[in-house]
C-alpha cells in the first residue's frame, strides 16, 4: 500500500443524498412536532402533471449549489397556535436534515394546508 488508500485526491468518492431521503427526514421531523395533525398534498402544477415519478406529494425539495430549500404542507390540530407550530416545524426540519445529511438547509417554508376538524 502506498498510504493513499483514498485515491489520488484524498476522496473516496461522491455522496449523493436523494430527494426522497431528505423529504422523508423532513416528514419525520415535522411528525414529531406538537400540534401537527398530518400532512397535505402540495397543489398540482403543470410540470408535475407530466413527471413520470413524483417523489413526495407532501414535501418539495429544491437543491441549490450548496444548500437545500424545503417546503412542507401540514395540517394543524385545533387549539394550537398556527404560528408557533409552523416555527417549531421549521426548526425541527432544519435541525434534523442538517444533522443527518450535513447539507445546509437555507430555507424551510411551511404551508398550513388545513386545520384538523375538531372531534365531536
Amino acid at each position: 500500500m502506498n498510504g493513499n488508500e483514498n485515491g489520488e485526491n484524498g476522496k473516496l468518492g461522491e455522496l449523493i443524498i436523494s430527494e426522497e431521503v431528505i423529504a422523508s427526514i423532513a416528514l419525520n421531523a415535522a411528525r414529531d412536532v406538537e400540534g401537527v395533525a398530518g400532512f397535505s398534498q402540495k397543489p398540482a402544477d403543470i410540470i408535475s402533471a407530466f413527471k413520470r415519478h413524483e417523489t413526495n406529494k407532501n414535501v418539495s425539495i429544491l437543491f441549490g449549489d450548496s444548500d437545500v430549500k424545503i417546503t412542507i404542507y401540514i395540517v394543524v390540530k385545533p387549539g394550537y397556535n398556527i404560528q408557533n407550530v409552523a416555527n417549531d416545524v421549521q426548526k425541527a426540519i432544519k435541525s434534523l436534515v442538517q444533522n443527518m445529511t450535513g447539507k445546509i438547509v437555507s430555507k424551510v417554508n411551511v404551508t398550513i394546508a388545513g386545520l384538523e376538524s375538531a372531534k365531536q
